[in-house]
């Protein structure tokens, strides 16, 4: 293909009816024809572009790699309401682009954690490099700034791509905690939340509605804790992670152990009996509105679930750049695969098919987005 990829677009079905409108945004970064990134010993010095694409028609071009405010990693390309939100940081500070143009920057060095966009409002939350904490700020300004670690990131299955940031209740929300006490934060104001177990025990904690949750090591399993009860992951597995998220309009989590992910809806369970579990771990989880789904990658292996329990795609020998390579809308998800083999372009994996851009490079992140028929 030349860079186009399948779509829904105002198509009229049998009865004249219209279907709703689908844009489907890829952003990808573009190497020279000659050149293998997959060989890359020196990863990002090679003069590059970013790309933007809806419907696989290009969307902006902007210069990319170590001489430019762009990276070209995958983790720090953002896709949010059709645009594409980059991080740079280095010795004269951070600076956010948006659509290949500088939109912020400060002088602190910072590795963002989240990013929301509210009414055209940029909100951030980044870590410090220097290791003394977090500043949460709105275009750029300083709203909160502490010590402590921010609960969720941009690689948390459970927080998907607005990282540790998140809107609850009409506020932009996020959780932290000291070494002594946790917090929440809500539009900027932080307020201490007391905890039924030591603070340094904590994995994660999520405000739902009115609520606040969290998971915590207790001897060797895990416990959940909810307003209304607390539930114990078995001990007859390692628990390697838990988190959480909202489905359906209840709050869920999702644990891992070494063979197995679960997700459970938190009010309802009992133990962990009822839910979605899927095979492997590590798994990213998507979820639509009445759809949940799993993405596995190990060993260069791409493998999709939905939450029967059915295989629905297996891919070998593929890089795969983490949770904003994926995206579930309408009940539908669809996949970012990128080849290790040279000769093979990267494509969108969705339904059942496969649709190629034919690029020199790959793709970093997709976002999908369904507007009602016109």
């Amino acid at each position: 293909m030349d860079g186009r990829s399948h779509s829904r677009d105002s198509l009229a079905d049998g009865s004249g009816s219209r279907q709703p409108d689908t844009s489907v945004f890829v952003s990808a970064v573009i190497m020279p024809a000659d050149y293998d990134w997959r060989r890359d010993s020196s990863y990002g010095a090679v003069a590059c572009e970013i790309q933007l694409f809806k419907n696989g028609r290009l969307q902006f071009t902007a210069p990319a790699g170590a001489q430019t405010n762009i990276s070209v990693s995958p983790d720090s390309h953002h896709l949010l309401g059709g645009h594409l939100y980059t991080e740079r940081c280095g010795p004269d500070g951070t600076v956010i682009c948006r659509d290949g143009v500088e939109c912020l920057s400060w002088p602190e060095q910072e590795i963002l954690k989240g990013i929301f966009i509210k009414q055209g409002e940029i909100y951030t939350l980044g870590r410090r490099m220097d290791g003394s904490g977090f500043c949460f700020r709105l275009n750029g300004e300083v709203v909160l700034s502490r010590d402590g670690d921010v609960f969720g990131d941009f690689s948390n299955p459970a927080y998907g791509r607005t990282g540790a940031l998140y809107e609850n209740e009409g506020k932009i929300c996020f959780c932290f905690r000291t070494s002594t006490t946790a917090f929440m934060v809500k539009d900027g104001a932080a307020e201490s939340i007391r905890t039924g177990v030591r603070v340094g025990r904590i994995r994660d904690m999520r405000l739902i509605g009115p609520s606040c949750y969290y998971v915590a090591d207790y001897t060797t399993s895990m416990l959940i804790f909810s307003p209304a009860r607390t539930i114990t992951l078995p001990g007859t597995d390692t628990w390697l992670s838990a988190s959480f998220f909202t489905h359906e309009g209840h709050p869920w989590f999702v644990a891992d152990s070494k063979s197995k992910t679960v997700c459970n809806p938190v009010e309802l369970a009992d133990d962990i009996a009822p839910g979605v579990q899927f095979s492997g771990f590590d798994n990213f989880i998507y979820e639509g509105s009445s759809s949940i789904y799993a993405l596995n990658y190990e060993g260069g292996t791409v493998r999709i679930w939905d939450a029967d329990g059915e295989l629905l795609y297996i891919r070998d020998s593929t890089f795969f750049f983490g949770p904003g390579s994926a995206f579930c809308a309408d009940n539908e998800i669809y996949a970012l695969i990128n080849p290790r083999e040279r000769e093979e372009k990267p494509f969108i994996w969705h339904a059942g098919k496969e649709a190629a851009y034919g690029i020199s490079g790959y793709l970093t992140g997709i976002e999908v987005e369904i507007s009602p028929p016109r």
